[in-house]
């Protein structure tokens, strides 16, 4: 479908960055499959465009992980294998609970954080049976976790991985479930427990990668 490009200029935000959140949005809502390709051409069409933005936006899908080059191929979304999916959630694992542990510092500390609008947020999708919105929200409240704590080095080494978790998060079919394991996240950030807060981010992280296995590859023994 054409995007028509007045649209897209009326739109505050550079035009790569516009074409690159359309394209992530439909790599999220199944739009653009794994190893689907991306030709640069044809996606200038879609979105009435030049290629030099949909090739910036492009670039940084690929920094991501949302999209791989292959020799025969060029770009096509990626498609991640179970090892891959489970080296993100331990990946995830090691720096969110270390994130979690660090906001909690820091709110304790009287850093003021966003999280209670957030799952308002989240909560008022669910009501309107808005799951994409709902899904947005849930990675926004991961998102203002690694915010709240303040490290750059953090940021910076979640920032290629991103795209991907991000993407991870949308397979949850149950986001009820998710935001309520949110909000007993967010009362043990609140706490100013450090530790408690980590073991509840742990056992979050866990429980998500066990569902994700599950449903991405008819996991039996996702819980091993």
């Amino acid at each position: 479908m054409k995007q028509s490009s007045s649209r897209l200029y009326r739109n505050d935000k550079p035009l790569r960055e516009i074409i690159g959140d359309e394209i992530r949005a439909r790599i999220f809502d199944g739009r653009y499959q794994p190893g689907d390709r991306l030709v640069e051409r044809e996606l200038a069409e879609t979105f009435s465009a030049s290629r030099h933005p949909v090739r910036e936006a492009l670039r940084t899908l690929q920094r991501e992980g949302l999209v791989e080059s292959l020799p025969s191929r060029g770009l096509v979304v990626t498609a991640l294998t179970r090892r891959q999916v489970i080296n993100l959630f331990s990946i995830r694992e090691a720096l969110e609970v270390l994130a979690v542990r660090e906001a909690t510092v820091q709110v304790a500390a009287g850093r003021p954080h966003g999280l209670d609008r957030i799952l308002q947020d989240a909560r008022a999708a669910i009501e309107r049976d808005d799951r994409d919105a709902a899904h947005a929200a849930n990675a926004r409240f991961h998102d203002e976790i690694i915010a709240l704590t303040d490290n750059e080095l953090l940021q910076g080494v979640l920032d290629p991985l991103l795209g991907r978790l991000h993407w991870l998060f949308r397979q949850i079919l149950d986001v009820d479930v998710v935001v309520e394991e949110h909000e007993r996240l967010r009362d043990a950030i609140v706490s100013g427990d450090p530790e408690r807060a980590a073991a509840v981010a742990r056992a979050h992280v866990l429980a998500y990668r066990a569902h994700t296995l599950g449903y991405l590859f008819d996991d039996a023994g996702a819980r091993a």
